[in-house]
């Protein structure tokens, strides 16, 4: 009874590392597909994230089955506890990848800018390599190498926020909605890495018992983590040849020249400044096109100047027309009046009569 109990427990275990190796396998081809324009291989990788969400499902039932029958303590409860933990952050992984096949899918379909595909490749070997150093921490029960998770994802995170400096630069007729899909795809491997850490931190809890965040292990010796492990329950260790042979199939991603951490934020620092400086030749060439367009506008702008001033010197050497004669009534009467010194005009409203002196005798016969 025990035995098979045992077997359980192992099988739940070889489970995870499979699950892992597979969600790696299957963040490979996604992320190949989006630099490549792939869309076939963006559509086979979808098929096989919902198969793993499937084998994620299975694998939860099955533990909280082991754990209702079996009632398991110590290490075998320690181990259980792992399982689910690791199988949420599994499904999580499962699931990001998914959507970076779907973003795969659809950018297909439109140009990319290069820049970006190029970064998020550089971001991708970062979280392959803190895949990789999970699973062997997971196999061996190496608490040593789960305490370089955190930095190993420290080159991820930087590397990200690299995405918005380089979308902030993106030119006018650059692609902006296939840019904001891939600073998604970008947010989605990010999110993994982290996914990545938290699973770390679980497989310390197992191995020592003892709920310690992984950064605070950055301050002690190999000696100081060393003896805080505790005796392993016989499903940790049963069968770890085939663990090992799983975690093999695992795609190695190895930069020039790196064979320790130190030498891997070497190199991935190198890959930053060789962005950097692509970044700079780009910005650049923004600025000796702007001068250009402003000589231009200048040059523009000196010529409907000049045709203006033109326009308004021709305007002022031209004689003004004369200004006709009024010819309202008033004019014309005094006119008349001036030639016909008998005519008498009517008085002006709330003016004084005016009389001429033939008028005048005419009235003095009638008296």
């Amino acid at each position: 009874m025990r035995e098979q109990y045992d077997r359980q427990l192992v099988q739940m275990r070889q489970e995870v590392v499979a699950i892992l190796r597979d969600v790696d396998v299957e963040l490979h081809d996604a992320v190949d597909a989006l630099v490549e324009g792939d869309r076939q291989k963006a559509k086979a990788a979808k098929k096989a994230t919902k198969l793993i969400d499937q084998r994620c499902e299975e694998l939860e039932d099955r533990a909280y089955q082991a754990v209702a029958l079996q009632q398991p303590v110590a290490s075998d409860l320690r181990l259980i506890q792992f399982i689910v933990y690791a199988d949420f952050n599994l499904q999580r992984m499962s699931n990001h990848a998914r959507n970076i096949a779907k973003t795969a899918k659809r950018a297909s379909k439109v140009e990319v800018p290069g820049q970006l595909l190029d970064l998020l490749a550089s971001m991708a070997h970062l979280v392959y390599r803190v895949l990789s150093a999970l699973a062997e921490a997971m196999v061996e029960g190496d608490i040593v190498k789960a305490a370089t998770l955190p930095e190993l994802d420290d080159p991820v995170d930087a590397l990200y926020k690299e995405f918005f400096r380089v979308f902030a630069q993106l030119r006018e007729d650059d692609d902006v909605d296939a840019a904001i899909r891939v600073l998604m795809a970008a947010r989605m491997l990010e999110r993994i890495s982290d996914n990545a850490v938290e699973m770390g931190e679980r497989a310390v809890f197992l191995f020592t018992g003892k709920r310690i965040r992984l950064s605070d292990l950055s301050g002690l010796d190999e000696a100081e983590l060393r003896h805080m492990y505790v005796a392993p329950g016989r499903a940790i260790t049963m069968n770890l040849d085939e663990d090992r042979r799983v975690i093999d199939t695992i795609p190695e991603v190895k930069l020039p020249g790196e064979d320790t951490p130190e030498d891997f934020r070497e190199a991935a620092a190198k890959s930053l400044v060789e962005f950097h400086q692509q970044h700079e030749r780009r910005r650049a060439e923004l600025k000796a096109w702007r001068r250009q367009m402003r000589r231009q506008w200048e040059a523009d702008f000196d010529e409907r100047f000049e045709a203006a001033k033109k326009d308004a010197t021709v305007a002022e050497g031209e004689p003004a027309d004369k200004e006709e004669a009024p010819t309202d009534g008033r004019v014309g009467a005094a006119g008349d009046a001036a030639d016909d010194p008998e005519r008498t005009d009517p008085p002006a409203a709330g003016g004084p009569s005016v009389v001429s002196p033939s008028q005048d005798e005419g009235k003095k016969d009638q008296r």
